[in-house]
């Protein structure tokens, strides 16, 4: 319940966001095909995704959803101050993806570094560019989030090729002279976790898969993973459904609300029978959430900054909305902000 203090705002808001999808889909034929079954489609209510062309890369979809969150901002390439991105794989090991970002898109004005922080960079990045904001130091911040994880995934591993999914997202954030802006953040991590989800070199996880002729697969290489030991998985599970709900409940503390006092929510997405988990948990109201997982898979750290666009674009949030953001991710780290839109 809200303890009815005003606000403390932060004025710094997001003024513009973009998205970009790549065109070519896979779809429950291609699932079935690749030898998951339609019980497992069902559990992860996943029936389609997207995958990146052969020859396209990361920066190439961060780059239509700058352009897009730019133009929604009313700004162009050089007013753009900083430059925050996240990329599942970046071009080159141990560089900034933001760098060549700035370079495709003419931000000559805009220093640039990347946050890595698993499926959950979305929700520091944008804290770290409201402290910036509030602080005068940048005016105009462009934050883009990717994934290109199908070019790590395991063909052999149903739940891998199946869930995960391609596409970028991109938002502006700026100062703000109403009343909009960052109410609370928080955020949480639990290492103990680290080893649990990534990507790593490995063997594929089905040998017998492996085997058919139509897949001809090196003994290793660098896939994309969930493990737990036998007597860790119920203890890591219970960590993945309780520890967003935990988090939001947390965040909302902090600014002294209740969850009947947000507007939306927009939560990272994962499978079915974990992202729905969170709203219930939450006794959230199915209207007041946006998923995209049954289209698109699990987008990783863009997943809250496409999943935020399209619901603008579909008119669910409006001006003087209280809105919270969530994330859970690899490592494992979860984080929440509260935004009056």
């Amino acid at each position: 319940m809200s303890n009815n203090k005003a606000l403390e705002i932060i004025r710094a808001s997001i003024i513009g966001t973009g998205s970009y999808l790549p065109e070519k889909k896979e779809t429950v034929e291609d699932f079935l095909r690749m030898g998951a079954t339609q019980k497992n489609i069902d559990n992860w209510g996943v029936f389609e995704h997207r995958v990146m062309d052969e020859d396209e890369t990361v920066t190439d979809m961060e780059v239509e959803a700058a352009q897009k969150a730019m133009e929604n901002a009313g700004i162009g390439p050089e007013d753009i101050d900083l430059i925050i991105s996240t990329s599942t794989l970046p071009i080159q090991i141990g560089l900034a993806n933001s760098n060549l970002l700035q370079y495709r898109l003419g931000s000559v004005n805009a220093a640039t570094f990347d946050v890595v922080q698993g499926y959950s960079s979305s929700i520091p990045q944008i804290i770290i560019a409201s402290q910036f904001i509030a602080l005068k130091q940048y005016r105009y911040i462009l934050i883009t989030a990717s994934s290109n994880a199908t070019r790590v995934t395991d063909i052999t591993d149903p739940a891998s090729f199946v869930v995960i999914g391609d596409g970028a997202g991109a938002l502006v954030m700026g100062p703000t002279e109403d009343d909009g802006g960052t109410v609370a953040f928080d955020m949480q991590s639990q290492g103990k976790y680290y080893y649990n989800c990534g990507i790593k070199v490995k063997e594929p996880k089905n040998k017998k898969i492996k085997e058919k002729q139509y897949y001809d697969l090196p003994s290793e290489k660098l896939l994309f993973y969930i493990e737990a030991e036998d007597d860790d998985q119920s203890d890591f599970w219970n960590y993945a459904v309780n520890s967003l709900p935990e988090n939001v409940n947390r965040v909302l503390a902090r600014a002294g609300l209740g969850v009947p006092e947000i507007d939306f929510f927009i939560f990272h997405q994962n499978v079915h029978s974990l992202s729905a988990k969170w709203p219930e948990l939450l006794d959230i109201p199915k209207e007041k959430t946006y998923f995209t997982y049954s289209r698109y898979g699990n987008m990783l750290a863009s997943n809250i900054f496409v999943n935020l666009d399209e619901a603008l674009r579909e008119n669910k949030i409006k001006r003087g909305d209280l809105i919270v953001l969530s994330g859970q991710g690899a490592g494992m780290s979860v984080g929440s902000i509260v935004m009056k839109w």
